[in-house]
């Protein structure tokens, strides 16, 4: 997680320790509050903060969601090659998101081209790259 996520993610939980703690009435008595058995919460606060977290987290990309790291070769298509040798391989389908086995022909082709279906998985499947 990147420093400015963590920090962002710290202030929250401190307003929201801050926020839960009892004020006196009599002192924000005009402010708008709503009272509760002679004391106060402010919650206003926690929601104003709530919604600026968030906006770091959409426009700062912090990791929420890992980000897609798969390698690029990966949304290539499948190359069977035109060699007379044929080998069994396996590609990553980017339209469906799966490794799929497909017969290599030895020469020629793209780097979407794996020895074993646990390669593609590790490299360009549901959490390749992920940090999670």
């Amino acid at each position: 997680m990147n420093r400015l996520c963590l920090s962002a993610a710290l202030l929250f939980l401190l307003v929201i320790l801050v926020d839960s703690t009892l004020v006196n009435i009599h002192h924000i008595q005009h402010e708008g509050h709503v009272k509760t058995s002679g004391a106060q919460l402010k919650n206003h606060t926690l929601l104003a903060l709530y919604g600026a977290v968030m906006t770091v987290h959409i426009t700062d990309n912090c990791p929420l969601i890992p980000a897609d790291s798969r390698p690029a070769f990966c949304l290539e298509p499948k190359v069977v090659g035109h060699g007379t040798t044929k080998m069994p391989r396996y590609f990553y389908n980017a339209k469906t998101g799966h490794c799929e086995p497909f017969t290599y022909g030895s020469l020629g082709g793209n780097k979407n081209n794996f020895l074993t279906l646990e390669d593609c998985m590790e490299t360009c499947g549901q959490g390749a790259g992920s940090l999670w």
